[in-house]
């Protein structure tokens, strides 16, 4: 039963921190835990000194008694999943919150379906750094605290705590990266990596479009990126995937443009700039075969001619006049295979340039 609770808590607290940083890879758990925990975060705007409260709701949905404690850790930041991560022991994360919280003291016992308020308070500090802090509410079914790496949770479920500290809030962010998983694809399926970094002391959810236009600089697709909003942790970076598929046929240079805008107070926009190629293999090597078929079947038709007329002209083919008719009937020929043949080698070239130097 143990285990079974273990991984049980583990599956619940990712569907609870969901709730604040979207894009966990939590998301599609299933929502049948042993101990429910509503609201899922508190968040709140808030003043130096003052004293709050709050209150949460715990229901054990187990079939029989459990005994739960309670215990807290500050988050430190995000990774690039959207997961939290949690301070180690003894660790200062900058934007420490556990300390402010007072819980109620001794353990928690709950009949089978029970479920029971339970209140608590927020100590905010006189002299404490503005803007965002956080951290978590752990209830556990060991005494001692959850046992936390990086972004993994012990055997806890949790409420998540945000509060914005009122003074020199600092919104601002900017793009370290925009750019494509490869130059050269060979069907219009791109995916688009955007890379940001917040510079303030509060949350940022920035939210944008990418825009695709091609080697004549008509638009052609639009794309909407982190709809769901997504945070950068203040002090960090984050990077977001975004992905293009045109069904239709694609060739040649591609450029893309992305703006995010970001802000609750004062809405700022940050841009980014790449591009690619789009060169589909099977179309290509269909039209250098027709190409080359052509030339082919010039020559051989050029040769067919000439033969005919002297057979025509009763010219034996070995004979000087045969010799001479052959050039002249060669001659308007030749320049229409040999414009061809460059045409077909410069094709070749331009495509084996390309993916040298981009492949």
């Amino acid at each position: 039963m143990t285990y079974h609770l273990r991984r049980i808590g583990v599956i619940a607290f990712g569907i609870l921190v969901g709730a604040i940083l979207p894009c966990s890879v939590f998301a599609q758990t299933p929502a049948q835990v042993g101990l429910q925990i509503k609201p899922a975060i508190v968040e709140d705007n808030v003043s130096l000194g003052e004293v709050n409260a709050y209150s949460m709701t715990v229901t054990n949905i187990n079939t029989v008694d459990k005994t739960f404690y309670l215990s807290t850790k500050d988050i430190k930041g995000l990774d690039d999943q959207g997961n939290p991560i949690f301070e180690k022991e003894g660790e200062q994360t900058g934007y420490e919150l556990s300390s402010w919280l007072a819980l109620p003291v001794g353990p928690i016992d709950l009949k089978a379906g029970e479920t029971r308020n339970i209140d608590f308070t927020v100590h905010v500090p006189s002299k404490v750094s503005p803007g965002d802090h956080f951290g978590a509410i752990f209830i556990s079914d060991k005494p001692s605290a959850p046992s936390i790496t990086g972004s993994g949770v012990g055997i806890s479920v949790g409420t998540i705590v945000s509060l914005k500290i009122a003074g020199d809030i600092q919104e601002g962010a900017q793009m370290r990266e925009f750019s494509t998983d490869k130059t050269v694809y060979g069907a219009a399926n791109v995916s688009f990596s955007t890379k940001i970094e917040n510079l303030g002391n509060v949350l940022v959810r920035p939210h944008g479009t990418i825009v695709i236009t091609d080697m004549f600089g008509k638009q052609i697709a639009s794309v909407d990126a982190n709809g769901n909003l997504a945070p950068v942790f203040p002090g960090s970076t984050r990077r977001y995937s975004t992905s293009w598929h045109n069904d239709g046929f694609a060739f040649g240079r591609y450029e893309a443009v992305a703006s995010f805008s970001y802000g609750d107070t004062n809405k700022k926009t940050i841009t980014g700039t790449t591009s690619f190629w789009v060169l589909p293999l099977k179309p290509i090597a269909i039209a250098l075969g027709v190409i080359l078929a052509l030339i082919l079947g010039m020559y051989f038709s050029i040769r067919m001619f000439i033969r005919r007329k002297l057979r025509d002209m009763g010219i034996a083919a070995n004979s000087t006049d045969a010799n001479f008719y052959a050039r002249k009937y060669q001659r308007s020929g030749s320049r229409m295979i040999v414009v061809t043949l460059i045409v077909f080698v410069v094709c070749v070239l331009f495509l084996a340039v390309i993916f040298l130097a981009f492949a």
